[in-house]
């Protein structure tokens, strides 16, 4: 396993002593893996009709900066524990945009952070987990956060 895809959803409960974060980690060491951290963004949309698009335009400038920082910070973090990493910051559906990566890249395992939900949510909700699990072309991995 030469290249491990890290899916990154929220960067509040994703720091370098999380378990998703510590168990990349460990099985990156163990391999001699290259790490990807990913993060996708959803593209952007219109301001709405009462905001002045200016300020709108700023304020995801601002989101997609603070963004930017803390994934360079992750990896920078596990970069410092010896795995070599990769940050990427990138616009666009989530799951059609984390299977594009993970095939340019020529992923050999996809890891993804896995949030306990009751029934409901998945009903309610675009569950991503399974949606990468039924079309990806290498493994995915989840971890409990």
């Amino acid at each position: 396993m030469k290249k491990i895809l890290l899916t990154i959803k929220d960067f509040e409960s994703t720091t370098i002593t999380s378990p998703l974060v510590e168990k990349t980690v460990e099985l990156a060491g163990y391999c001699s893996s290259k790490v990807f951290l990913i993060h996708v963004t959803p593209p952007p949309h219109h301001s709405p009709f009462n905001v002045d698009s200016e300020i709108f335009r700023r304020e995801i400038a601002n989101e997609l900066r603070h963004e930017h920082n803390s994934l360079q910070q992750l990896a920078k973090c596990m970069r410092d524990k010896n795995i070599d990493t990769t940050a990427l910051l990138v616009q666009g559906p989530i799951i059609s945009t984390i299977l594009q990566e993970s095939e340019r890249l020529d992923i050999d395992l996809v890891i993804l952070g896995r949030h306990k939900h009751g029934p409901l949510y998945s009903v309610l909700m675009d569950d991503t987990d399974e949606g990468l699990l039924a079309k990806s072309a290498c493994p995915v991995m989840f971890v409990p956060i």
